[in-house]
């Protein structure tokens, strides 16, 4: 087991191995089912953001966070991360807490491996926020448009749109399906971006130019698609806004 790993493993234990999980997600499971959706909602805001904060205070990192400029009350949009090596997920499901908004409604975007985890996806039960989960085997295009429309209206969705982790600090293409349908309906886009994450793996080409001890988690914009004239101008801003906004934060920790 190398250095990254560990960490990785270490941060998906706390939500098994903390009592207050299991209990917290039956409450609030039991909650949104009798239709008290904002006491779900909050309670599972609150053990999203005591997950992210219990792994940095046991990994003695510090953690910077600008949310300068984003509306957490903009509801109805995407919003998009780079996706370096699942340790981001704790930092956008504490979103409402981080951003001061504890009842901002977040739901997420996933493929088959979700199914595959044995402890609760993301720790954001997929039932309690009506996540999307599409099959990459055996693609639905029709319901996966309709179910990711019937949710934003309600909710946010975040995802990774570079498709895949990358083991490295750099910001690979983004693939293009959710970002068609952003464009189509005129679905708002908010980038965020998080650094600092392969200070967690040993390998030398992989954290040297990583700051040590220390995550930065920034907005970095919105992107409409009723600013942009095509779909090809929509893309190409949103993923010069990422790496724009990644290369002004490597050296603010």
């Amino acid at each position: 087991m190398n250095k990254l790993q560990f960490f990785v493993i270490l941060c998906y234990l706390i939500p098994v191995l903390n009592p207050i999980y299991p209990l917290g997600l039956t409450f609030s499971f039991f909650s949104k089912l009798v239709g008290w959706d904002w006491i779900s909602n909050r309670t599972n805001n609150l053990l999203a953001y005591i997950w992210m904060k219990s792994f940095f205070v046991l990994t003695l990192t510090k953690l910077k966070v600008s949310l300068d400029g984003w509306d957490p009350m903009a509801t109805n949009r995407f919003l998009i991360c780079n996706h370096t090596n699942a340790l981001e997920v704790p930092l956008f499901v504490s979103l409402p807490y981080l951003s001061g908004n504890k009842d901002l409604k977040l739901s997420y975007l996933g493929g088959d491996i979700i199914q595959r985890y044995k402890i609760f996806p993301l720790m954001m039960h997929k039932v309690i926020v009506e996540a999307i989960i599409f099959s990459e085997t055996n693609p639905d295009f029709r319901n996966f448009k309709k179910d990711v429309m019937r949710v934003l209206q309600n909710r946010s969705i975040f995802l990774y749109p570079e498709g895949e982790r990358t083991f490295t600090e750099e910001i690979r293409p983004f693939k293009t399906g959710v970002m068609k349908m952003a464009y189509k309906f005129k679905v708002d886009v908010d980038v965020f971006v998080v650094h600092g994450l392969m200070d967690y793996a040993s390998e030398e080409d992989l954290n040297k130019k990583t700051p040590k001890n220390g995550i930065s988690f920034a907005y970095g914009g919105t992107v409409s698609p009723r600013n942009c004239e095509s779909f090809e101008v929509f893309l190409d801003n949103a993923q010069k806004l990422m790496r724009d906004k990644k290369s002004k934060i490597i050296p603010s920790i």
